[in-house]
C-alpha cells in the first residue's frame, strides 16, 4: 500500500482507538431520572363550585363592650364604643366560617403569587378568619395612627412578632406548612384578635355576614367539604359530601352548633 494510503488510514483510525481505550472520550450524560422524563402531572383545571350557607344552631353569646382607654386614638375611632363578637350571627347565618374541601383532591397546587390581606383597621383586625394557600405572602398593614404589633402564635410553622409604629406601614410574611386557626393577638391591644388558616390548595372560603359561601374553581369530582369556626373549635366543625359536575355549581349547606 502507498506510504500516502498508509498515513491516512492511520489518521482516521487514531481517534476511534483513542475512543475504545477511553483516551478521547467524553463524560457520559447523566441517566434520565423518571421524574425528568415523565414529570408529574399538574392538577387538572376546574370550573365547577360549591355554594351554600353556614348557619348557627343554639344561643350566640351577647356581644362584649371593649374598654378602649388604655389607647386614647383607639377610643377616638370609636366615640359610641366597640364591641367585640366572638360568634356573630344574622338572621341564623353564622359569619367568619372557614369552609375548605377536606378530602377528594389529588395533585398539589402552587402558591398564588398574590399576597393576602390582613389589615389592622380601627384598633381590630380585618378579616377576622383569614384563609391562604402554604408559601403564600400575606401582607400585614396598619390602617391606624396607633401603634400595632402582629403576633402569630402557630404550632407548625415558625412564630413572628412584627411592630407596626406608623400608620401605612406593611410587612410581607409567609406560613410554609399548612396549619388551622392560627391565633394572631395585638399585644398592645388585647381585644384585638384574628385567625390564620394555612392550607395546601385553593379550595376554600370564609362565609360572609349572612352565612353564606362559595368555593369556585374546582374540578369535577367528590368532596368532603368541612366548616371550621375559631371560637367554637376544631371539635364541633362539620362536613357534607358532594358532588361536582364540570361547570356546574353544587349546593350543600351545613350548620354549626354552639
Amino acid at each position: 500500500m502507498p506510504m500516502k494510503s498508509l498515513v491516512r488510514v492511520f489518521a482516521c483510525s487514531l481517534p476511534l482507538a483513542l475512543a475504545a481505550c477511553g483516551g478521547a472520550s467524553q463524560p457520559a450524560a447523566p441517566p434520565v431520572t423518571q421524574a425528568q422524563a415523565a414529570p408529574a402531572a399538574a392538577p387538572a383545571a376546574g370550573n365547577g363550585s360549591v355554594s351554600g350557607r353556614i348557619s348557627f344552631e343554639g344561643t350566640a353569646p351577647a356581644a362584649e363592650k371593649v374598654k378602649l382607654s388604655a389607647d386614647a386614638k383607639c377610643a377616638a375611632m370609636h366615640k359610641d364604643g366597640l364591641q367585640r363578637e366572638p360568634i356573630k350571627v344574622t338572621d341564623g347565618g353564622l359569619a367568619d366560617v372557614l369552609v375548605y374541601v377536606k378530602a377528594g383532591l389529588s395533585g398539589s397546587y402552587p402558591a398564588p403569587a398574590e399576597p393576602v390581606l390582613l389589615d389592622q383597621k380601627g384598633c381590630d383586625y380585618s378579616p377576622h378568619m383569614l384563609g391562604m394557600v402554604a408559601g403564600q405572602k400575606i401582607k400585614i398593614r396598619n390602617s391606624d395612627d396607633t401603634l400595632h404589633n402582629i403576633h402569630p402564635r402557630p404550632k407548625e410553622n415558625a412564630e413572628f412578632n412584627v411592630g407596626q409604629p406608623r400608620q401605612g406601614m406593611e410587612s410581607e410574611k409567609s406560613f410554609e406548612k399548612a396549619e388551622m386557626l392560627i391565633p394572631v393577638g395585638c399585644d398592645v391591644h388585647p381585644w384585638m384578635r384574628a385567625y390564620i388558616s394555612v392550607l395546601s390548595h385553593p379550595f376554600f372560603a370564609v362565609s360572609a355576614k349572612d352565612g353564606s359561601f362559595e368555593i369556585k374553581g374546582l374540578p369535577a369530582g367528590d368532596y368532603e367539604v368541612q366548616a371550621v369556626h375559631a371560637k367554637l373549635g376544631a371539635d364541633k366543625a362539620v362536613s357534607g359530601k358532594v358532588t361536582v359536575k364540570a361547570g356546574e355549581a353544587a349546593k350543600l349547606d351545613l350548620s354549626l352548633k354552639g
